[in-house]
């Protein structure tokens, strides 16, 4: 699930991947973003929907949030129940100065891989 998904590159990787993907953002522009981009790199999704992951209606393997740190703070409940147990969520776009706010509402999962490019971080974790 790709959730805040956008122009839908994240999703897309993840289908070129072998993937089944499904993405959500609250924007109507990226929604129709992501259905174009995905028409014109002829793939496909499973699902795509306007509004976020309070919307889902199963548990992932993978989450992924590409999304400032003030609404993955917001989302904290929400991105964690997405996830199946034992299953990844994978959280970037988070600057440098918001990392240990995200890491504290994320505690409750296995930090598995944090990176760093610049000031921006992801963190890769594990739901228990």
């Amino acid at each position: 699930l790709d959730v805040g998904c956008g122009s839908g590159i994240l999703g897309l990787a993840a289908t070129k991947l072998g993937g089944i993907v499904d993405l959500c953002d609250t924007d109507e522009q990226a929604v129709e973003s992501t259905k174009e981009n995905f028409r014109l790199n002829h793939a496909l999704y499973n699902s795509l929907w306007q509004g976020s992951v309070q919307k889902r209606t199963q548990e992932y393997d993978v989450v992924i949030a590409n999304i400032i740190a003030d609404v993955l703070i917001m989302l904290a409940s929400d991105l964690q129940k997405a996830v199946k147990h034992e299953g990844i969520l994978i959280l970037s776009g988070i600057l440098d100065k918001y990392i240990e706010k995200v890491e504290a509402k994320f505690s409750s999962m296995k930090l598995i891989e944090k990176y760093q490019k610049e000031e921006w971080f992801t963190l890769v974790l594990q739901r228990n």
